[in-house]
């Protein structure tokens, strides 16, 4: 019998499975786009990597750019069903032998990637998505999962934050002390900032995201354009696609293929971000990376908006937003060349791949590998 193969490290990223077929709109997040650039660079860095993921209904690919892919069927309903999921969840993990475990996103499942490492001897590192991880009774008011994630916490060898701010909230409600890797950004080819076509927002359409802060946004400002690239969630999309139709300077879209995406940042008067709470959202860094401003109306992490200089940040000021707006809109070519590269040289300086992996091969306990 042929023993099964160990990897370095296995990441548990089940939503990330629209990234790993090309041209797929189905629906993957900012975390999802970040563990995908990690694992890549690992992999280019020599070390072997797995991840246990939902299939899709297209199927996915037995490995994706040297990453073996473990897929496992999405759980058909409630109650025992959720039991039956967290059980193939937990079979997946312990058969992708590895000597480090990652999940990302607070949830159930941070408890049972938790218990298979601990069960299993291998490294556990939790990686923080959003402010709300450490406040997850403000997102979930079950008290039982949220009780779960919580000892999955602390079960985890190594918290992994992405700001600051981050690092003091896990102080203050994990009484941990985490390691901050900051979130990576890969410069995009060309002139940044050229084009200048619409405010673009995108996001699933979930509470906390508040898509009606932009819609309202749209109609305070008539006379600009906005593209909302909305991902189907828990809100009712047909009664907010038809107050968007209301508004003739709002483009309602739906989920988009990576390289759709990429290219409506590109050619954005500003990435919008409307959410109450954030991480650092992928958005942002995508936009930045490409010479384009971000527009933030509750969340500045770390305050990097304001102080170098990359965007405008309302501080929850709806009448401020709007102007702010307005003032994006209607900047002169050399101001907006000026930010445009402030954006791109501070993800340049800040949000490095190299730098990322540095740390993330300490965090897993990994050798130490060449530069990319």
């Amino acid at each position: 019998m042929t023993a099964r193969k160990r990897f370095d490290v296995t990441f548990y990223s089940p939503w990330i499975g629209g990234l790993l077929r090309p041209g797929s709109a189905s629906a993957s997040g900012g975390a999802e786009t970040q563990i995908l650039a990690l694992a890549r660079g690992l992999v280019r860095r020599g070390h072997s990597v797995c991840m246990v993921v939902r299939d899709t209904e297209d199927g996915l690919p037995a490995s994706f750019d040297g990453i073996e892919i473990r897929a496992i069927a999405s759980p058909k309903g409630r109650g025992v069903w959720k039991l039956w999921w967290g059980l193939h969840v937990a079979t997946a993990l312990a058969r992708s032998r590895s000597s480090a475990m990652v999940q990302s996103a607070a949830g159930v499942e941070t408890l049972i990637v938790g218990a298979i490492s601990r069960l299993y001897g291998r490294r556990f590192v939790y990686r923080s998505a959003n402010v709300v991880d450490f406040d997850f009774g403000r997102l979930d008011r079950n008290r039982l999962r949220v009780a779960a994630y919580h000892l999955g916490i602390r079960l985890a060898q190594v918290l992994v934050v992405q700001t600051s701010e981050q690092v003091s909230l896990a102080r203050q409600r994990f009484r941990r002390q985490p390691v901050l890797i900051k979130s990576v950004a890969e410069t995009a080819a060309g002139p940044p900032g050229k084009s200048r076509e619409a405010f673009l927002w995108i996001g699933r359409l979930a509470a906390y995201k508040r898509p009606d802060e932009l819609l309202a946004l749209a109609a305070a400002l008539p006379r600009m354009p906005f593209r909302v690239v909305a991902v189907p969630g828990e809100l009712d999309e047909a009664s907010l696609r038809a107050e968007a139709g209301r508004l003739p300077n709002v483009e309602w879209l739906g989920p988009r293929a990576r390289t759709e995406l990429l290219e409506l940042i590109g050619s954005a008067v500003a990435v919008v971000n409307t959410a109450e709470y954030e991480g650092m959202p992928n958005i942002f860094l995508e936009g930045w990376a490409r010479g384009v401003p971000a527009l933030s109306l509750h969340h500045d992490p770390d305050g990097v908006i304001e102080s170098e200089g990359i965007g405008l940040f309302a501080a929850g000021d709806r009448e401020r937003l709007a102007a702010q707006a307005a003032s994006l809109w209607s900047e002169e070519e050399g101001a907006r060349a000026s930010l445009a590269r402030r954006c791109v040289d501070y993800v340049e300086r800040e949000h490095g791949l190299d730098r990322a992996l540095d740390g993330w091969e300490m965090a897993l306990g990994l050798p130490s590998r060449s530069r990319l």
